[in-house]
């Protein structure tokens, strides 16, 4: 039945913690971090199996699933529901669009963007697609572009489309909470979503969260220990690398002391400035108009190539190319999907269908594409200009090294490496307070609308973000979370088709109903009054009509 939009129930105080999800998910953590730190050595034949099955059998999965996704979200931003507002047609947006748009995109990239949009180019040049030359120009053009394709609209629209069916079923059809099993009610009805199935798809989900952002965290905070170390002019050790997690700690308690709106919306708004200072900087200083020419030509590759990439899985030549990245990268952006879809839907209340899947896709994607032309180009031009060796920085000191050694080189570097610092910290930061939220919402019984998660809630599970993230560094084990997000990945992209195909039965159900409502209130108006009767009066016919 539908539920009236225009009634908006408002609910105070905080929600109680849901202790048939938080434990096992806790418990299922926890086992597979003692696993990793007892048993490394003898799970890395056994994780390289699974990995290898997933990705080189069902590959192909994941591949339809991206073209799916992006399918789904263009047909729900230009169709028939396209004009649907989530809190119905009287909701508006609770954040502005410039705050809404930094915070969907700082909470789903974190440090991890800035690592990767420096450097990736450096793997696909060294081991291109396609039967290219290693290190030739078709390599390099190749290698400039297909990062900005890991990272744009197919990515986005993995993140966006379940935001659709977990927003409108808790602003539209109150819900009671913000979970990927309530976005399936319609198909796998209330009770198994309020059951033991719900359950088990609200603990997988909280699973492959963890293994995925603390994948992301693994990545990037040695790059941000690297550039504190330079900073404050010390040697970059493992102890850096737990100060970063400790500063950060502090950055994500203050954040979940202050709240959604005046902690991850701060956080959003302060780095979507420091940011662009950051980019500014890197554009003018840089070697501008290469970065420029080297964007319209990857630009233009990518929409020519988009199709070939999006079902590209090599089974001949056996490359493991699209394996070990475009598979991986689906995998990834599936497993954060069900959270950014949970995060974003919280956020979006008075946003049309459309606007939610035009700006999520495209905004998100121009940002990323942005980080892409600026540092990546600059790290590749100081390559093929023989003015700072990247390639063999990387191979010889690590990552880290080479990005921060290339912005050094930029003038005003006094400004770039504590900038960079800041914006590293900020982007942490958010990213782990945000998924904590998330979780936080995920293990919180009955979580109406005005209420928030446990401040313990959140700050227990962003505890426990950080705490993977040090284990996976420490003990080398970025393999076995790698393995995590790619084989959950999975059956979370499943379960988001799930939750499309029990929004469209939702949608039909209230539109007819709708429709039948109006029906019955326009024959009611216009039915004719018996001739018979004495009290005749036309004033409600006329009103009618």
């Amino acid at each position: 039945m539908m539920i009236n939009n225009n009634k908006q129930t408002s609910h105070s105080g905080v929600a109680e913690v849901d202790k048939g999800i938080f434990w096992p998910a806790l418990i299922t953590v926890v086992v597979v971090l003692i696993s990793m730190v007892l048993f490394e050595e003898g799970a890395k034949d056994v994780l390289k199996s699974i990995f290898s099955f997933v990705s080189n059998q069902l590959g192909f999965a994941y591949m339809w699933a991206g073209a799916f996704f992006l399918g789904a979200v263009a047909w729900l931003s230009f169709g028939k529901y396209s004009h649907i507002r989530l809190g119905g047609p009287d909701a508006r947006p609770e954040f502005g669009r410039m705050s809404w748009i930094a915070m969907f995109f700082c909470s789903g990239i974190g440090t991890s963007l800035i690592y990767w949009a420096a450097i990736e180019w450096t793997y696909y040049y060294n081991s291109p697609p396609f039967g290219l030359e290693a290190q030739s120009q078709a390599a390099a053009e190749y290698a400039a572009m297909y990062g900005m394709f890991h990272w744009g609209p197919i990515g986005w629209a993995f993140y966006c489309l379940s935001a659709f069916p977990i927003g409108y079923a808790y602003y539209n059809r109150k819900s009671g909470g913000l979970r990927l099993s309530s976005a399936c009610a319609g198909i796998i009805g209330e009770k198994n979503a309020n059951g033991v199935m719900g359950k088990i798809i609200d603990i997988m989900l909280i699973f492959g969260l963890v293994g995925a952002t603390a994948t992301a965290l693994a990545s990037g905070t040695p790059m941000l220990a690297e550039a504190l170390s330079k900073l404050v002019g010390i040697e970059h050790t493992f102890s850096v690398d737990i100060a970063v997690v400790c500063i950060w700690t502090a950055i994500f308690v203050t954040s979940v002391v202050l709240g959604l709106k005046k902690g991850i919306k701060m956080l959003s708004d302060v780095n979507l400035v420091a940011v662009l200072i950051l980019c500014f900087i890197v554009f003018v200083g840089g070697p501008t108009f290469f970065m420029l020419n080297m964007f319209t030509d990857s630009f233009g590759l990518m929409l020519s190539e988009f199709t070939r990439m999006s079902f590209y899985t090599d089974p001949v030549g056996k490359s493991m190319f699209p394996q070990w990245w475009t598979i991986f990268y689906w995998a990834w952006w599936a497993a954060y999907g069900p959270y950014m879809g949970i995060f974003i839907a919280r956020i979006s209340r008075g946003r049309t269908f459309r606007e939610l899947g035009l700006t999520v896709t495209l905004a998100g994607s121009a940002g990323c594409m942005l980080f892409f032309m600026l540092f990546g180009n600059n790290m590749m031009h100081a390559e093929l200009n023989e003015l700072y060796p990247v390639l063999e920085t990387i191979k010889e000191e690590g990552a880290p090294v080479a990005i921060l050694g290339v912005l050094l080189q930029l003038p005003m570097e006094w400004l770039i490496l504590p900038l960079f610092v800041f914006v590293g910290f900020v982007y942490s930061g958010t990213t782990v307070d945000s998924s904590a939220y998330v979780m936080a919402s995920i293990s919180s019984k009955q979580l109406h609308e005005g209420q928030e998660p446990s401040m313990y809630n959140r700050l227990f599970w962003a505890l426990v973000l950080g705490a993977t993230g040090l284990v996976v560094m420490n003990v080398g084990g970025l393999e076995p979370l790698k393995t995590a997000s790619i084989v959950v990945g999975l059956p979370l992209a499943f379960l988001m088709v799930i939750s499309f195909l029990s929004l469209l039965r939702w949608l039909r159900e209230d539109l007819e109903e709708n429709s039948a409502v109006t029906h019955k209130s326009n024959v009611t108006a216009e039915r004719p009054v018996s001739s018979d009767s004495n009290d005749f009066d036309l004033k409600p016919v006329i009103e009618g009509v």
